[in-house]
Order: structure tokens, then sequence, then C-alpha cells
């Protein structure tokens, strides 16, 4: 294309997709090609000869991929006559998971289109590349072929150029023409024909993605399936409206946020409103209805003077519009009535998930669905205290004793990560342990708050309380063994303290803790 390795609309905010799966559980897709995820900088590379499409279909596309978050690298910038093509725009190339490819009449004509498109397939050919080509108002035997347009170019080509170099473009023409695209005139117009190409761009990517944290997603799945069946998705008739309310850190806004990853880009439009009571009370809500319409309709600069005139806004501009949002960490009815307030502000089939500590909240605001929030099991909290503390290192012995003490009576996901955040990468002895106990209080009130600290405290104690109960001190080095047998320090009578720590019943005092 006929720009530069940096043009100005290169930076694109990024958004975390997620694959969904058939059987709706945690699990998610694994990564089948050589090209191992995320190894790339760019979600799509946009080859195009700029005077042919630069203010069409380009335009449209590169609005469209952006829209949904797919991060685009497309030259803006005119080349120099003569000008060899940057070491910067290869390297685009190279870090580019997919390659557009847009042969339109005079494409040929353009050698910098062409030595993109070796490039291109060069990265097709050794990194698995995905390559999308797209023939916009050209047949794709005069691209196989070198026909009309394409071969009026190759004569001056033939004229100004070394054999070799004509070659290589000859070949990657024929390379690229005889892969699987898209023809323009198979569709009624450029919409139709971009919605196509970003769909199927999106398909792509969900094969890559890896959703964020996703190492930590310790029980999300089965959690995910309760609440998707509260959504009855199958039903596009209707707004459905489900709040996820439980106890502080027990997880609500990570699975509301790995279920919008999964089913965000299923909808014309969506958006995860954060923190929305203390953004509420700091901002107001008309500052949320800003967000709000700023983020479904991708606009700029939004203002809104009072909260009728954003209800009446986005009553206007939603009703047609298939949407998903989540309001998180909601903790007053005026907050849902601004952004959520009537099911008629959106079009069929659209989902509204809202999470809160309040269930009498959701109860008075009539949603049609409620799900409560419970704690981790016993092998999930120890599956995510041990991901939090050990992560692919072999623990130390007695650390790894904590585990089930800890496990058995904190089972709040923020809990366990913040308990974790004492013990990672550290081999403790147990006459350390009352000493990690005054500094777990300071990190605990500085980073959570006195709320949840009694909470804490209590399953701290009771945990070191266990542990050192079955601790047996080991025999000193300098004492004469007179049994001459080894010695064997193990702070628990039995041979698995899964079974035990599982077993035993303990109600801490913060709520938090169940």
């Amino acid at each position: 294309m006929d720009s530069s390795p940096h043009g100005e609309n290169s930076t694109i905010a990024l958004v975390s997709i997620t694959q969904p799966t058939d059987d709706s559980q945690s699990t998610w897709i694994n990564i089948s090609s050589s090209l191992s995820a995320p190894t790339w900088t760019y979600d799509v590379f946009l080859n195009f000869r700029g005077e042919d499409t630069r203010r069409s279909l380009v335009e449209h596309l590169y609005q469209a991929l952006c829209s949904k978050g797919v991060y685009t690298y497309k030259d803006d910038q005119i080349l120099e006559k003569g000008k060899s093509i940057s070491p910067e725009l290869l390297q685009a190339i190279e870090e580019s998971l997919i390659a557009i490819i847009i042969f339109s009449k005079d494409y040929a004509s353009s050698t910098w289109c062409l030595e993109e498109l070796v490039k291109i397939m060069e990265c097709h050919d050794t990194n698995g590349q995905i390559v999308f080509p797209i023939f916009y108002d050209v047949d794709p035997s005069d691209v196989r072929k070198q026909r009309n347009s394409f071969a009026d170019a190759f004569v001056k080509h033939e004229r100004d150029q070394s054999p070799e170099k004509v070659q290589k473009w000859r070949n990657a023409l024929i390379l690229a023409s005889g892969l699987s695209g898209y023809h323009s005139c198979t569709f009624p117009d450029d919409h139709k024909f971009t919605e196509k190409i970003v769909e199927d761009v999106n398909r792509e990517l969900h094969r890559f993605e890896i959703p964020a944290g996703e190492h930590n997603l310790v029980g999300v799945g089965s959690r995910m399936d309760e609440i998707v069946s509260l959504l009855e998705l199958r039903h596009n008739d209707r707004v459905r409206i489900v709040g996820i309310h439980g106890k502080p850190g027990i997880g609500k806004t990570t699975v509301a946020r790995a279920l919008f990853d999964k089913l965000s880009d299923k909808y014309e439009a969506a958006c995860f409103l954060n923190n929305v009571g203390k953004i509420s009370e700091k901002h107001g809500v008309e500052y949320l209805q800003e967000i709000l319409l700023s983020e479904m309709l991708k606009l700029r600069n939004v203002k809104i003077r009072s909260t009728n005139e954003g209800l009446n806004m986005m009553s206007r501009r939603f009703r047609h519009m298939r949407v998903v949002i989540v309001l998180d960490d909601v903790d007053h009815e005026n907050q849902l009535e601004a952004l959520a307030g009537n099911r008629n502000w959106f079009g069929g089939g659209s989902r509204v998930i809202i999470t809160t500590r309040d269930g009498e909240l959701l109860s008075k605001c009539g949603v049609d669905g409620k799900y409560k929030a419970y704690g981790l099991s016993y092998n999930e909290a120890k599956q995510l205290f041990s991901l939090y503390v050990f992560g692919s290192r072999t623990p130390g012995f007695f650390t790894q004793q904590l585990v089930g003490p800890i496990c058995c009576v904190c089972r709040s996901p923020s809990s366990l990560k913040a308990l974790a955040s004492l013990v990672r990468g550290r081999d403790i002895a147990w006459r350390e342990i009352f000493g990690m106990l005054k500094l777990f209080g300071t990190i605990l009130h500085r980073c959570i708050g006195a709320a949840m600290l009694i909470g804490f405290i209590t399953a701290f104690i009771f945990a070191v309380k266990l542990l050192i109960s079955n601790y047996s001190p080991p025999i000193p080095l300098n004492k004469p063994d007179t049994h001459k047998s080894s010695v064997h320090f193990s702070p628990f009578p039995f041979n698995s303290p899964d079974t035990h720590w599982e077993s035993i019943q303990f109600q801490p005092v913060s709520p938090d803790m169940n």
C-alpha cells in the first residue's frame, strides 16, 4: 500500500476476545497453529492500493475492525516515487496474525503493494500467517492469470524491473489469488461485504486469543453455565436482565467479565462498566451514561447535561440495537434506573448483567433472574492458591503444607490472592509465621481495608493453629541418633494432608470467607 509504517491511526484500543465453546465449559480453545499466542503485535495488516480503495472500502473496513477492538495496521501516507519499502513495514507484516490483501484494478501498478504481497506470502508459508484475499471490482482470474489491468501493469514492470523480481511478484499473485477469499460482486453493497469480512476475522482471532488471566479462572466455567441458563440466550425476541449478588471478594466481577468476554462479539454493541457504585458517587450517574453511550456507539466526547437527557439519548439510540451490558458493583437503584431502567431502551435479544452485594436491590428493580455467587470448593481454592503462590515452580515443603489449612477456611478468590501475596516465592520456616502475621495485617489493612481484615486474620490464625498443633520439631543436627535411623521431618502425622483439611468444617468471622 502507498503509505508509511506509522500512520496516525495505527494505535487502537485493545479489548480481550474469548472463544465460546460448544459445551459452555470453563475450558478455552487451544492454540493449534505454528503461531503461538500471543506472538504478534497486530491482529490485522491491510495491504491495498491507496488510490483505488483508501477512501471507500479500506476506510469502512478499517473502522469496522477498530470498532470490534481488532488491532489493525493501516498506512496512511503516500509513498514517494522510487522509495523502497521500509524495514519497519516489513516487520509490521511479520508481526501480524492476519493479512488482508485487497486486490483492486490498479493494484499491480504499485511496486510497493507487490513487495508487501511477496512478504505476506512468505509469512503465510513459513509462519502460518492467515491470509484473506479480497477481490474488489476485479475478477479473481484476472489476478491469477495477470490479465487486463494486471497485464498492463506487468508490461511496465518487465521494462523497469529485473526478471527475478517480476517473477516473484507473479508467483505471489498466483498463490494469493488461489486462496479462499471474498469477491465484492457477490455482496449487495460494501456494508454487507465489510460485515462478512469482520465476522470472519473475529472468528479467526478467537482461535488464538487467550482471555486475560486465563490461568486464574479456576471454577469460573461452572458458575458461568448457571448464569447462562438464566440469560436464556436462545430467546432473541425479548430483553433479559440478570443479577449476580454475593459477598465482597467472592468472584462476582471475575465471572461477569469472563461471561462478557465470551458473549460480547455476538452483539451489535457491548459495554462493561466497572465500579458503577464508586464512580457514580464520585462523578454522578451522568458520567456513567456518557461512558456507556461512548462505548456502545463508538463516539467521542459525548456530553450529558442531565440524567433525563441521558435516558432519552439511550432510548433513541439503543432501541433497535441488540446489545450486551455489564453493570459491575452497583450499590443503589438510581444507578440501575439511569443505565438500564427500562427494557424498551434496548433491541430484542439484548442482555444486561448486574453485579452487586445487595440481593434485595435486584428484587426491587425486578430483574428476570438472580444468581447468588458462592465461594470456591476446597479443591478449587487449593488450585487457585497454588497457582498464585507456586506458579510453575516447585514449592518448599513447609510452604506446601500451608495450602491445606488455608484453603480449608478461606474460599474467597480475593482472600486467597491476599494470603498468597505473603508467601509467594518463599520457603517458610515455622518460626517465621508469627512475624508474618503482623506483616499480614498491615498489608491487608492497606490494600483491602478494615472491613475484611478481621476475617482474614481469623482464617490465618486458625490455619496457623492447625499447622502448629500437628508440628513436631526436627531432631537437632548435633544430637546423636542412637537408633541410627534417618531423620524424618513432617508437621503432619498423616500421609495425605488433603483428606484431613477437606474434612474440617470451620465458619470464619468475615462474611467474605465462606
